[in-house]
């Protein structure tokens, strides 16, 4: 079932990226940003993922394993958390504090992630609309 699901997102990506490149109304520039806001996106998604990631430098983890003064993030045991989707990376106390480890990243997701599926669907809503300019 799994592949099925990446199947079906697969072919209607690639209809909604034929649909937005023969699109007739759109800028160029439009067109394209696409292809460079799809990278960014998935190198922000990376940036959050490894936020927490402790293991290549625990000196300097960002979630620290040692509170610096009892009270100040958290008390207790402390875990990095990273949620895939919508992407997070946070620290969480014992004591249920949570502190955000890339507010800055996960903002530039959104607005990637935003500025590759508009275009995408307007693109899928061009192909919906005229099928036949996907023959071109």
């Amino acid at each position: 079932m799994t592949l099925l699901a990446v199947f079906v997102g697969l072919v209607v990506g690639w209809v909604a990226l034929r649909g937005l490149l023969v699109h007739p109304l759109l800028p160029v520039w439009v067109r394209t940003s696409v292809f460079w806001t799809v990278p960014v996106c998935a190198l922000t998604w990376v940036v959050i993922m490894t936020a927490d990631d402790a293991s290549l430098f625990p000196e300097t983890a960002p979630c620290p394993r040692v509170p610096m003064r009892e009270g100040v993030l958290g008390d207790g045991e402390v875990s990095g958390i990273s949620t895939p989707f919508p992407p997070r990376a946070y620290c969480r106390w014992e004591d249920g504090t949570v502190y955000d480890l890339a507010p800055g990243a996960e903002f530039l997701f959104w607005v990637f992630f935003a500025m590759t599926v508009v275009p995408l669907g307007t693109g899928l809503w061009h192909a919906l609309r005229r099928p036949t300019s996907l023959l071109r």
